[in-house]
């Protein structure tokens, strides 16, 4: 059997619409010679007719997590499975353009770079109506810093932008590095963590917009409201997992406001829909979630 250029590592769970449309993407890449390893982390959906549908389409290697552990553990074995030298980490709620698989081949071939990861871009999917909330998270900086800090080239230090929605790297890196820290139950931080180590050991990173993918799932402000409360709770166990982690969480901190502060900033955005108004509210409202769900960590 021969060695595929590169091996796709798509955790997932409970998301099988998504997962659907994320394998259909990857089997119109224009790339010869990939392997795709999906990682079931314990769904109770249709997740597994899914993959099954799918494995006549694609090279395809499903994998089923007995229960579910969190995405650090479903990558984690991901990895262990894949067959290529280089790994490139998509989520499954994204869909990749066509020439994605082959814009990252060919940027790690330049580089001849064995320490190098890419960043790749993603967008918002051009089918979703992106919300006030959406725009405003873009430039939030909270999800990605696409539209901030990032600028083409180098990005230092590496863990400041390690997001595996759309990210490659070699996979003997990963494996030097113990891989993911199983101990995060939950998508957030369990990246930058693995990062951090890494750029001890050298790992620079790329930031390559060209290398483009969709964001496919739209998010609203209580669906956030409860990722961020997610966040404060990994951000707890990231300062025990790495102590050296340079985390600093209090601009966030500082965005809480008491509740008729909260309800007067949401009166406003409601009534005057004025941009800085929903700003307000909408920072009000993330930061009283983060710092609820810290309280409950200490």
């Amino acid at each position: 059997m021969n060695t595929p250029a590169l091996s796709v590592v798509v955790p997932t769970y409970q998301r099988a619409e998504l997962l659907d449309r994320c394998l259909s993407a990857l089997a119109a890449s224009d790339l010869p010679g990939f392997e795709v390893v999906a990682v079931d982390d314990g769904s109770t959906d249709g997740t597994g007719e899914v993959l099954r549908r799918h494995a006549d389409r694609l090279p395809l290697t499903a994998l089923v997590q007995p229960h579910n552990a969190g995405p650090a553990a479903a990558r984690n074995r991901g990895v262990a499975a894949a067959r290529a030298d280089l790994v490139l980490f998509v989520d499954d709620d994204v869909v990749v353009t066509p020439s994605l698989l082959s814009a990252h081949v060919a940027l790690h071939a330049a580089a001849a770079d064995p320490l190098l990861c890419v960043l790749g871009r993603v967008d918002w999917h051009p089918d979703l109506r992106v919300t006030p909330f959406m725009r405003w998270l873009d430039g939030s900086g909270l999800q990605f810093a696409y539209d901030t800090w990032l600028r083409e080239g180098p990005v230092d230090p590496p863990y400041a932008a390690f997001y595996t929605a759309n990210l490659s790297l070699r996979r003997d890196l990963l494996l030097a590095a113990g891989g993911f820290d199983e101990r995060f139950p939950s998508p957030a931080y369990e990246d930058m963590e693995l990062a951090f180590r890494l750029a001890q050991r050298g790992l620079r990173m790329d930031y390559r917009p060209a290398a483009l993918a969709w964001h496919a799932r739209a998010i609203d402000l209580p669906t956030f409201r409860r990722r961020t409360a997610m966040v404060a709770r990994s951000a707890a166990l990231l300062r025990r997992a790495a102590p050296g982690f340079p985390l600093d969480d209090s601009g966030l901190v500082a965005r809480d406001r008491r509740r008729r502060e909260r309800w007067l900033a949401a009166a406003r955005a409601a009534v005057l829909r004025r941009e800085e108004d929903r700003a307000e509210h909408y920072w009000a409202q993330v930061g009283h979630a983060y710092v609820t769900a810290a309280r409950t960590v200490r």
